[in-house]
């Protein structure tokens, strides 16, 4: 998502050669200031997915990419030669543009759910954007025009430029868990800041900019540790919390207990009685309570869930996602022998083990646990035992926790390889147990149909969903057993629903319904369904359970719906295509940015340019370029996401790693000055892409049971090749096009701008429609274009 932004910015010609003195100057300022807009853009998806919902929390990469883009038009059109002074007021106003960037954001009321009921969110839409691109906007301009003043040294400058793109990356999971969402933001205008005053010095600026940029960062600094206070994070009115007392009290800072941010979710706890302790996850996309005495009361030491941890003396269970330990209450109280509980956010097993630890009765410490931060199917994968029981509860948490804000609605946890690899870790008359949304249920049922085609699978099941006044049901379960049920087993179980005021939606033996036949229609596809699901499974390849329709069947009425759902909107994320909706409206809003802000103004004010022969090649090997580079990205985190498992190895493994891979790439570039060098170069992105491509899905089937640090090191080796080629295209495009038709870069720049910022929202789109093959295919195919549009 970063390596399109500043390559093209040798617009006006080489200045003189700077001192070695100078030159050092200006590569660390290079490389601070691109550090601290990387930092800044992936703690934007950290904030973003607070402030509003993590579906939205993608407005700051295209936003970041737009930013980007719109800096080199303005240069393009600048009608003076660029010269020192403009890098050291756009770096400058870099800083700056963060902080009140930030500010004015939090000060605009959007509101994304409302913006189908209140006309004014139009209007605060694309001021919201502008406020996140104002930053980039200013970096991106001195970046190209530190390159643009030393285009001889585009190759050198260019390496600084992407390294330390990939160290911001880097640093991102210390900096946000140390000073959270709001701080890091400053934290990152502080590197920007300087990292302009080491521009500013290096370039041979003149006036005040040293002192002015060493001002900035000190007070920026200083303001990191009271970032709260300083520039409060808005939350939006529309993610309203329900259930009286524990609404009341999220709002009284009286109730609040304390604040912990890790690199992808931030968590909050609520005292609201003696007995009662909440937590929400990204001020609300999620709720659990802790476990305690008061929460069993509240719960009974008999229900379903303990049911089934009853049917088995001596349980030893697997809890796929303990969040607050709830579960590992139930669990203890119905005579477990053995839970191991696995949860993805570091947070929540933190809570238990420290500060919420006497409060949880110290569970964590019980000798018959065992807490393990990890996503859980990549743990799974890993992990020889085998289980009586496996428990998947509401493992549908609307916080961004997959790879730190970089996907939009994936569940590893319920694609068709989850489901084979739960029942290869049952003993022999285990259970699966899944708790969801009575929505999702259908597809889950189709999903079983597909791992379990046994004659036997209709008496193995059995599924009960909570009453609900307005329809269908938040809480529902579905048990599946490797063996079938014995017929006291279904008596017992049936009286327990009984008791439990839970209705049966089906059980072996019970009559006919959708459930019934959905376990037994010979096409499972063509059941009718009262209600939108997809009746096909979820894979590892394209791991969207959650959603309920195609992009290609979903209508204005449903788009305009999601988007009229205003406070109701916490509920609308469970049964409505909210997902589909958000990518769609981003995808149309990043298109129309870009052909409004890059495009328009280039065909209008740089039309001469493409007048002369080889336009379209020219226009098509940057554009495929820019496509390319941020689709293979998006698609290596998440070909590696289940490889990796913890979400902050994701982030701290892949961008940094593709992105100093590049940077290398570039520096190596510029051995090369034979004509044909940039279309070999082409190929050779498109080779080494594919071929980590290749390696990427080979590690992930064979290697998923080695060490973390061994994970990490073959994931850098798969990386690498691919970084490195995909580093050396565009430079030497560049320094081609300077010597053949210097006026097409301004173009050359505007295009890759462009198909970077839809190309960001693409790659998911694609991913949804066809799954990740196809993008890591359509991203090598885009090198490949850019080769064949580079030959001469």
């Amino acid at each position: 998502m970063w390596g399109q932004r500043t390559r093209c910015a040798i617009l006006f010609g080489d200045l003189t050669s700077p001192s070695p003195h100078a030159f050092r100057s200006t590569c660390a300022g290079l490389l601070l200031l691109s550090a601290g807009a990387l930092l800044l853009e992936l703690s934007l998806t950290r904030v973003l997915s607070v402030a509003l919902w993590y579906h939205f929390a993608f407005m700051a990469v295209s936003s970041a990419l737009f930013g980007f883009g719109l800096a080199g038009v303005a240069l393009s059109l600048r009608a003076r030669k660029i010269d020192q002074q403009v890098v050291a007021l756009a770096a400058t106003a870099t800083p700056v543009a963060v902080a009140a960037g930030f500010a004015l954001f939090n000060a605009i009321p959007f509101e994304p759910f409302s913006l189908g009921v209140d006309r004014l969110q139009w209007l605060w839409f694309p001021l919201a954007l502008l406020t996140l691109a104002a930053p980039f906007f200013a970096a991106g301009v001195a970046v190209a025009a530190t390159l643009s003043l030393y285009a001889a040294q585009v190759h050198r400058l260019y390496l600084f430029d992407l390294v330390g793109a990939g160290l911001g990356g880097l640093v991102t999971v210390a900096v946000v868990p140390a000073v959270g969402g709001t701080g890091a933001v400053l934290f990152a205008a502080a590197l920007t800041a300087v990292g302009a005053l080491l521009l500013a010095r290096g370039v041979g600026a003149k006036g005040g900019w040293t002192w002015a940029n060493a001002g900035l960062a000190a007070v920026l600094l200083a303001a990191v540790p009271l970032a709260d206070q300083v520039l409060p994070l808005r939350i939006s009115r529309d993610k309203v919390i329900r259930g009286g007392q524990f609404a009341l009290a999220v709002k009284d800072p009286r109730f609040h207990l304390e604040t912990r941010w890790t690199a992808d979710s931030r968590v909050d706890v609520f005292q609201l009685s003696p007995r009662v302790r909440h937590v929400t996850i990204d001020a609300g996309a999620s709720t659990l309570r802790l476990a305690s005495e008061g929460l069993l009361a509240s719960l009974g030491e008999d229900n379903e869930e303990a049911f089934f941890y009853r049917l088995f003396p001596d349980a030893r269970a697997l809890i796929v996602g303990s969040a607050g330990g709830r579960e590992l209450l139930i669990g203890l109280h119905a005579g477990a022998a053995q839970l191991v509980g696995v949860e993805v956010n570091s947070a929540l097993n933190d809570l238990l083990r420290t500060t919420q630890a006497d409060f949880t009765q110290r569970i964590a410490f019980d000798p018959r646990v065992t807490l393990v931060t990890d996503e859980a199917r990549s743990f799974l994968e890993r992990d020889p035992s085998k289980y009586h029981l496996i428990h998947c509860p509401h493992t549908i948490s609307n916080a961004s926790l997959a790879s730190g804000s970089l996907t939009l609605a994936e569940s590893y946890l319920m694609t068709r390889e989850a489901f084979e690899a739960y029942f290869a870790h049952l003993l022999p008359g285990g259970a699966l147990l899944i708790t969801r949304p009575e929505a999702h249920l259908p597809r889950l049922f189709a999903t079983l149909r597909a791992v379990s085609e046994t004659p036997d699978l209709p008496q193995r099941v059995a599924a009960w969903r909570a009453p609900s006044a307005e329809g269908l049901s938040f809480d529902s379960g579905v048990v599946i057993r490797n063996v079938p049920f014995t017929p006291a087993e279904l008596e017992a179980l049936t009286a327990e629903l009984s008791r439990q005021k839970l209705e049966p939606l089906y059980l072996p033996g019970a009559g006919a319904g959708l459930y019934r036949d959905l376990l037994t229609a010979k096409d499972v596809s063509q059941v009718p369904l009262p209600f939108p699901a997809l009746l096909f499974p979820a894979t590892d390849d394209r791991p969207f359970f959650n959603q309920r329709v195609s992009l290609s069947q979903l209508t204005f009425a449903e788009l305009a719906d999601v988007f009229s759902r205003g406070k109701k909107s916490r509920n609308a994320l469970e049964d409505r295509p909210v997902a589909e909706a958000a990518i769609l409206v981003l995808l149309m809003q990043a298109t129309l940015l870009g052909v409004v802000a890059i495009l328009v103004p280039l065909a209008v004010f740089r039309r001469r340019a493409l007048k002369s022969e080889g336009r379209v090649k020219t226009l098509l090997a940057f554009g495929a370029l820019g496509l390319g580079y941020i689709v293979l990205e998006l698609a290596f985190v998440q070909r590696l996401t289940l490889f990796l498992g913890r979400p902050v190895v994701v982030l701290a493994t892949v961008l940094p790693a593709l992105l100093i891979a590049s940077g290398l790439g570039s520096g190596f570039s510029r051995r090369f000055v034979a004509p044909g060098a940039p279309w070999l170069a082409c190929v050779a992105a498109a080779g080494a892409a594919g071929l980590s491509a290749l390696l990427a899905t080979g590690i992930a089937h064979f290697a998923l049971s080695a060490s973390e640090p061994a994970r990490v090191g073959l994931a850098l080796v798969v990386l690498f090749p691919a970084g490195f080629a995909m580093g050396m295209p565009f430079p030497l495009l560049v320094a081609k096009l300077e010597k053949t038709y210097p006026e097409r870069i301004p173009w050359a720049w505007g295009i890759n701008g462009f198909t970077s910022v839809v190309g960001s929202v693409l790659a998911i789109v694609v991913g949804m429609a066809f799954g990740y093959t196809a993008v890591l295919a359509l991203g090598v195919a885009a090198y490949g274009a850019a080769a064949l549009s580079a030959r001469n």
